[in-house]
């Protein structure tokens, strides 16, 4: 481009071609985005208010449990429209908890918060997609525990099964719940078990109540029949030990109250601190904990064990029914938390005679009834909206029995938009969407996928399965009733593969050779021949560089030397575990010592933790650093015998050459003044107890002597080998290849974030270890599976799907590729030159003329306007890349040397291209639409682009070039649209 103004001038008459250009770009193929509320950020800053403000009464985890939404202590204050909501936010509502909020939120926020409540509270949509008595202040919530009137059963069911078909009951007090399914003519199984008659062939050995549980009488074997309209289903049923004493046991039975309650959910007192001076272990993991404060008392504290405040039990031995216990949860006292416990209810009993007896913790016999896990039956359900289905909770004990325990559990939506759960266990569909309802007992978790659909489909479409993650996907696709796109073109999944390979743009020559290619397996010969390419070691040297956080300036000696292993161990194919075992117990001067070099004197004890969880167990555990995870079942104990070790790690001061090792003296870690770090000392301190810590694993197995004097290698070995290592490598190396991981953050596995593919997940897990870690034969399951083949270009039931991986979502290209992109396409390379910045400690000079942005070994050396501002990371941290436009995109698009100095020169492909008096302008157009889109324009993208060029300078000629610069510059117009497009900029 010769100047700013003729490039504005050329550039809007361009914009109009692109116009023109628009149904073939990007944006028109990938489709309307799915809609996601009027200002994402304001939605997100209401849904904030609202958990800090209004979630302890109102959430399903608060008052919503016993009572709808908009309740508060039993009665309908609200309002019915959203006129009411607002009046009762700002004002609140004399006499109650519902205090007046006008001078603590903005008018704003209060508005909000009353459009989001009154979302929040709506009834399901009926059939027709219209809510039901929106307006007229009706209080029907799934998670108000009230009887539902059964609907009615619109067609008859093909055949019914029920669930389960074989239960042994052992013990007193033991009851067994049913569901009974129904096939319908579209393949879809539905609840019936409202709409069925439920018997037991020998009534003298059990009864059905109510509530559709069978309650034993007496040891025996009975027959359960379901049936609907001459349709019939049994179950056998064996009974055991029904007579006779239940051993008590405070954790099955104390605990379980509270974690049915919500009482030790993360929101109440389960939270870090607590709340209201009354601390519980979330979920019930630490019942000796649990124990001593309800019996007591006591206040705790973040960073001492030391009790904060006055010691008052819980309990009251004297008046059992005057304990705080009872009194606040049933609102005998001022509580917070509103109504949880109904003083007429069974858990009242249970609390109240435990006190009487004494309190005890728990018999002998009764550990024997700890349960060690939860299992969700069914654990994927589909649902139309309005449609409902139970759920069945069973638990294994510690003894190795099972009980269904649905009764017993406490049951969360991770999403009420979509899915509506009662207290007792019973889902309905709410809008199209998919979430998960978190399961809780007393020590244990699980959970159920549940997706909403708004049409089935009448069939599915029958495609070939090139591996086992083809199977996976479509199984589900099929269950949840959408369609996979096509089979991408051939155009595209060239572009696509050569990208999420080798982080290039494939020649045009190549393109055009691959298109003509008649061979029906020239797709895996081409992902085989680009796996034996420099540039597929380059790009993932880039990409470990980037996990591992190269950084060769900044004030780090010999880094390049990190660089060099990582380059070997790409090169040579390495097994990932043995380079994350050589990475995490790394010693000495060069390769992945450099690591710790960076981290070791600068870095405090507890970020190596949780960067190295993060890293290779896909988990973060920073907030296990100061106290018990608040969400996950991770404790402060477990957090600080992982840090153990790395408590020996030691630097040498010479000035030069430092190297790192574990000193067998080791290191003190001290907390210090106001939580600053102290190192080079003996141990490493636990915060909180001040106490010395020694290494030990996450199960609570302390090391072993033999490995005392290298503790960084037994924990390598031990994370390498846990099960977590390979579906966090799995995971994320999937993430490269989607838009998104089977977890998603790759790096965030948690009990609420869960795998859209948990068996996909797993098997791809177990498949990588097999085959001895191999990463390239990961990602060559992967790219040859129809999953990752599938069209960027939606279909109309699966234009909203992000996470079933139906069809590929388009990715926007790194900084680093995007920029060797522009570079290759118009074959100017990128000078990479430091000469004229002012990086400390590094000596100036510049890169080889050629070389890629992938290629550079840090990104601290070689300065690039155009990469930060597209989201290139400093590798500070582990990478998080910001890749969502911003106004500086913008502003570089228009007038950054990018996208100006780069769009021609005498060598490049434009000067190249005009310098032969026999290229036309097709050719040249056609040439750039192979180097930047790999694929051949289309008729009516020649045509608008050739008017264009007429319009700006006719064609008088063949010789179109001659003597007239100016459609030289039209020209250069047309590469800066081409990549300036989302079509280029993504990768689809």
């Amino acid at each position: 481009m010769s100047g700013l103004i003729d490039h504005k001038a050329g550039m809007a008459s361009f914009l109009t071609a692109l116009t023109l250009l628009a149904p073939v770009m990007l944006s028109s193929r990938a489709g309307k985005a799915a809609e996601a509320g009027d200002n994402p950020a304001i939605q997100r800053e209401i849904e904030e208010v609202f958990e800090d403000k209004c979630s302890i009464c109102h959430e399903s985890d608060g008052n919503a449990e016993d009572e709808a939404l908009n309740l508060v202590d039993n009665i309908w204050l609200h309002g019915g429209g959203i006129t009411d909501i607002e009046r009762t936010i700002g004002e609140g509502v004399p006499g109650t908890k519902m205090k007046p909020h006008k001078k603590k939120l903005t008018p704003k926020q209060i508005t909000g918060l009353a459009h989001f409540v009154y979302m929040l509270s709506r009834p399901a949509p009926d059939a027709a997609g219209e809510p039901l008595n929106a307006e007229d202040g009706d209080t029907s919530s799934m998670d108000d525990g009230a009887a539902k009137p059964v609907p009615v059963l619109i067609s008859k069911p093909e055949s019914i099964r029920i669930h389960p078909t074989a239960v042994t009951l052992w013990g007193p007090d033991v009851t067994q719940a049913f569901v009974v399914l129904g096939q319908f003519a579209d393949k879809i199984e539905r609840d019936v078990t409202d709409h069925c008659e439920i018997l037991i062939d020998d009534p003298s050995l059990g009864e059905f109540g109510t509530d559709l549980r069978l309650t034993p009488l007496r040891d025996g074997q009975a027959l359960v029949t379901a049936k609907l309209d001459g349709l019939e289903a049994r179950a056998e049923v064996r009974i055991e030990g029904a007579s006779g004493r239940r051993p008590f046991n405070f954790q099955r039975e104390i605990q379980g109250v509270l974690t049915r309650r919500g009482c030790n959910a993360s929101n109440c007192h389960g939270g870090v601190k607590g709340r209201g001076g009354f601390k519980l272990a979330l979920n019930a993991v630490y019942p000796e904990e649990d124990y001593d404060w309800i019996v007591r008392g006591g206040g705790y504290q973040v960073l001492t064990d030391a009790v904060k405040g006055e010691r008052i039990p819980r309990i009251s031995m004297d008046e059992p029914g005057k304990s705080l216990i009872l009194l606040k949860p049933t609102l005998g006292m001022d509580h917070e938390g509103g109504l949880r416990l109904p003083g007429k209810s069974g858990d009242y009993e249970t609390i109240l005679n435990w006190i009487r007896a004494g309190a005890p913790y728990t018999e002998n016999p009764a550990e024997q009834l700890r349960i060690v896990r939860l299992d969700a039956w069914p654990a994927e359900i589909v649902l139309e909206r309005s449609g409902k289905h139970r759920l069945l909770v069973t638990a294994t004990l510690q003894d190795g029995s099972t009980e269904d325990v649905t009764d017993q559990v406490h049951f969360h939506s991770n999403n009420r938009d979509v899915v509506r759960v009662s207290r007792d266990g019973i889902v309905e569909g709410v809008m199209p969407g998919e979430t998960n309802i978190m399961i809780r007992a007393a020590g244990a978790s699980t959970n159920a996928r549940i997706g909403v659909i708004v049409e089935t489909l009448s069939s599915f479409p029958d495609l070939k399965a090139n591996n086992y993650i083809d199977e996976y996907i479509y199984a589900k696709l099929r269950k949840f009733h959408i369609p996979p796109s096509a089979l991408s073109s051939d155009e595209d999944f060239m572009r696509r593969v050569c990208l999420d390979l080798c982080g290039t743009l494939p020649p045009a020559a190549k393109v055009r050779e691959f298109l003509d290619d008649p061979d029906p397996g020239k797709r895996e010969k081409l992902i085989e021949l680009l796996m034996e390419t420099p540039e597929f070691v380059d790009y993932w040297v880039y990409r470990f560089s980037d996990l591992f956080r190269v950084r060769v300036g900044g004030g780090t000696n010999h880094g390049e030397l990190y660089w060099e292993w990582i380059r070997q161990s790409i090169a040579t194919n390495k097994p990932y575990d043995q380079i994350a075992r050589e990475r995490l117990s790394a010693q000495g001067w060069g390769g992945p010592g450099r690591h710790f070099m960076w981290t070791s004197k600068r870095r405090p004890i507890e970020a190596l933790v949780s960067e190295d969880a993060q890293v290779f167990l896909g988990r973060r555990l920073d907030c296990a650093q100061c106290h018990n995870h608040p969400y996950e079942t991770r404790s402060q104990r477990q957090f600080w015998g992982l840090a153990a070790f790395y408590g020996k790690i030691t630097q040498t001061e010479w000035v030069n050459d430092q190297i790192v090792y574990d000193d067998p003296d080791g290191q003190e870690y001290d907390w210090g003044e106001l939580g600053r770090h102290e190192v080079e000392f003996k141990q490493v301190l636990n915060p909180r107890t001040k106490e010395p810590v020694t290494p030990a694993f996450f199960d609570g197995t302390d090391i072993s002597p033999a490995h005392q004097r290298d503790p960084r290698m037994a924990l390598a070995n031990w994370m390498t080998s846990h099960p977590w290592f390979s579906e966090a490598a799995v995971n994320r190396m999937w993430g490269y290849f989607f838009d998104r991981g089977i977890v998603h953050p790759v790096d965030d596995f948690d009990s609420t974030n869960l795998p859209s593919h948990p068996g996909l997940l797993q098997e791809l897990a177990s498949d990588f270890r097999e085959n001895g870690h191999d990463l390239r034969s990961l990602i060559r399951l992967i790219v040859n599976s129809r999953t990752y083949q599938l069209s960027s270009v939606p279909l109309e039931n699966n234009l909203h799907d992000r996470i079933n991986f139906s069809h590929q979502v388009p990715r926007a290209l790194d900084a680093e590729v995007l920029l060797d992109a522009i570079a290759s396409v118009t074959d100017i390379p990128v000078i990479f030159d430091r000469t004229s910045g002012n990086v400390s400690g590094i000596n100036v000079g510049k890169m080889p003329e050629g070389t890629r942005a992938v290629q550079l070994r840090d990104p601290v050396t070689w300065p690039s306007r155009f990469m930060d501002i597209y989201g290139r990371p400093t590798r500070q941290s582990v990478p998080e890349r910001n890749v969502q436009p911003n106004i500086e995109q913008a502003m570089h698009l228009l007038v950054g040397n990018t996208y100006t100095d780069q769009l021609s020169g005498e060598h490049g492909r434009l000067g190249k291209l005009m310098k032969h008096s026999s290229t036309g302008m097709e050719d040249i157009i056609e040439e750039f639409y192979l180097a930047a889109l790999s694929r051949y324009p289309l008729e009516q993208e020649l045509k608008a682009i050739g008017e264009l060029m007429q319009n700006q300078s006719p064609i008088v000629s063949h010789d179109f070039f001659a003597d007239n610069p100016q459609r030289k510059k039209v020209l250069e117009d047309f590469i800066w649209g081409l990549i300036s497009s989302r079509e280029f900029a993504y990768n689809h």
